[in-house]
């Protein structure tokens, strides 16, 4: 049904909604489900704790729930095809990402949760597949799918002046192996890999050479997974190598460029006894941008060699659950943060807190999870430090101002966080879910950004075939200061549907509508407010039982209500026309 959406490597992605591991606690302890989910699916032996989460799985096929042996910790894809209209990835081409996720690179964001966990990649050849191997090498099981696609996109470089089009061909090998070494050690890799190759303008490529982008999707994981008595252990190495964008909500262009992300780390999972259970882990991650450009004809603010850095993570979670329903339990844990630049600042990021999870009869549950995080930056250079450095910004008439060359940004968190999320199931065919909180996690421009934001989804099966998701989202978000801190809200509703016509062919169609406005909090930052249109259409027909043919639209269009120079024309609209291939061997 949103091959085509799932298929393409558009130009702009942006960070995670896997987000913020160590920064971010709600999404920190999503680490802990996904690992928790992985590992009771990897054996039977974790499997009879009954434990459940406040997610609700909706099975639109069946018009049912599978709620009732949810392993904790797995997710919800009830609202998925309508996030994918707005999520700014390879599946659409939005900016309707979230504030409190722009200063990671570790997934694709969006204003919602994401519908895939840690260890699995954001893109597979065949929704329908379900995880099962298609091909058996010796002892290996092996699953292949690929996916060929051809885009023509008229504004890849979404300029309003000037716009570039170019035909873009993307290919994409989808992996999913794993190799049963003993009864209790098991290896696995899961991987989404490929290229983009522009062929009318390659110098528009975020990164590559020749036109050619080299694409890791995020959760792409080779993976050891050790069950030693009640303890599991997966050691783990997950990579990605894709296009991000730092736009720090500023009304100029999106700034493209590549990002290497590697996640190297160990977690264990203790089943103490049949009430607790402790989950640790340790990870070290390092991102280097790619493609960057440090000549000084660009403010620092702008120059993507900055975002590089270095963490360090221990982190736990303790739960318990005497009753295998309701989830008590901590969750803690202190990053070390490096930055590859002088821009941004280095620092220690910590955070304790509690959550509980509890079902109301048979549709409903509740996660509440609350606690302190308190973030420690060293200083910086300032305007007050006599040290301070400068470059002269050209412009067409000479030089501008002195700018200065860090963010300037010397403020420290102290702060609380809370985060609650609500899971219903109205009827057999109308689901819905309500998360909300408060909660701080890193920028680009600033030390850090503060968010209190609220979605809500509504998913429905209208009439037989039919798939109904509506979404909405409000955020705000606030920069801890420095020279170019912003601070913005931002609200916007998604929509999808879909119709299956027969067992062969498939049509969708979304919309997204967001508007943002922002305030300059700094000196150098920007103001503006604008709007955002997207729309989407997608026909899929299936050629076999192996292989099907997707063609798709897209258009969006950024609206610039007031911004700091309307007269640079601004606003822009893009389109593009996409036809894919799906084959699973």
């Amino acid at each position: 049904m949103i091959a085509i959406a799932l298929g393409v490597v558009q130009l702009i992605g942006i960070s995670s909604v896997q987000a913020q591991y160590g920064a971010s606690p709600t999404q920190t302890g999503l680490f802990f489900d996904d690992l928790r989910s992985r590992q009771k699916a990897e054996s039977a032996a974790t499997s009879s704790t009954g434990t459940r989460d406040g997610d609700v799985t909706y099975d639109y096929d069946s018009g049912m729930y599978r709620s009732t042996d949810t392993a904790m910790g797995q997710r919800t894809t009830d609202y998925e095809s309508a996030r994918e209209v707005s999520r700014p990835s390879v599946r659409s081409g939005s900016s309707a990402f979230a504030a409190r996720t722009v200063g990671d690179y570790t997934n694709y964001a969006g204003q919602y949760a994401s519908p895939t966990g840690f260890f699995a990649p954001t893109y597979i050849s065949d929704p329908f597949l379900n995880g099962r191997r298609n091909v058996r090498v010796g002892p290996i099981n092996i699953g292949f799918g690929l996916y060929q696609g051809f885009e023509y996109n008229d504004n890849i470089n979404r300029s309003g002046t000037n716009p570039q089009d170019d035909v873009i061909s993307t290919t994409l090998l989808n992996i999913d192996a794993n190799y049963q070494i003993t009864q209790n050690n098991r290896l696995s890799l899961t991987t989404a890999i490929g290229f983009d190759h522009y062929f009318n303008n390659p110098d528009l490529a975020p990164y590559g050479n020749n036109g050619f982008v080299l694409n890791v999707l995020p959760g792409s994981t080779l993976a050891f997974d050790i069950k030693a008595g009640p303890v599991f252990i997966t050691v783990y190495n997950r990579t990605s190598v894709r296009p991000a964008a730092q736009n720090d909500f500023a009304l100029t262009r999106n700034q493209v460029f590549g990002v290497l992300q590697n996640d190297t780390g160990v977690a264990a999972n203790w089943r103490i006894n049949s009430a607790w259970t402790l989950s640790m882990n340790y990870m070290h991650s390092y991102a280097d941008p790619l493609g960057t450009d440090n000549n000084q004809g660009a403010d620092p603010a702008n120059n993507t060699s900055n975002f590089g850095r270095t963490t360090d993570s221990i982190h736990g979670s303790l739960t318990f659950s005497p009753s295998g329903t309701w989830v008590a339990g901590l969750e803690g844990g202190i990053t070390s943060l490096q930055y590859a630049g002088g821009f941004n600042n280095d620092g220690t990021l910590s955070n304790l807190g509690a959550f509980f999870v509890l079902p109301v009869g048979d549709k409903t549950y509740i996660r509440l999870a609350a606690g302190y995080q308190n973030f420690d930056f060293k200083d910086i250079r300032t305007t007050g430090n006599p040290a301070r450095q400068f470059f002269r910004r050209p412009t067409g008439g000479g030089y501008a101002t002195d700018i200065p060359l860090t963010n300037e940004d010397n403020s420290d968190l102290s702060d609380f966080y809370y985060g609650v999320t609500i899971s219903n199931q109205l009827n057999s065919r109308v689901s819905q879910s309500l998360s909300f909180g408060h909660e701080s996690s890193l920028n680009v421009t600033s030390n850090y950004i503060t968010s209190d934001y609220v979605n809500y989804g509504l998913s429905i099966i209208a009439w037989k075939g039919s798939r109904i998701s509506v979404s909405g989202y409000y955020e705000q978000a606030d920069g801890s200061g420095g020279a170019y801190a912003q601070d913005l809200s931002q609200y916007g509703l998604d929509f999808y549907v879909s119709h299956r016509l027969n067992s062969k062919v498939t049509l969708g169609a979304g919309y997204h509508f967001g508007r943002t406005d922002t305030d300059a909090a700094g000196d150098f930052a920007t103001a503006g407010n604008f709007d955002q249109h997207a729309l989407n259409f997608d026909v899929t027909y299936a050629l076999s039982a192996k292989a099907n043919m997707v063609l798709g639209y897209r258009f969006f269009l950024t609206d610039v209500r007031t911004g700091l120079d309307i007269s640079d024309s601004q606003d822009f609209e893009q389109n593009r026309f996409i036809l894919g291939f799906n084959y699973n061997f």
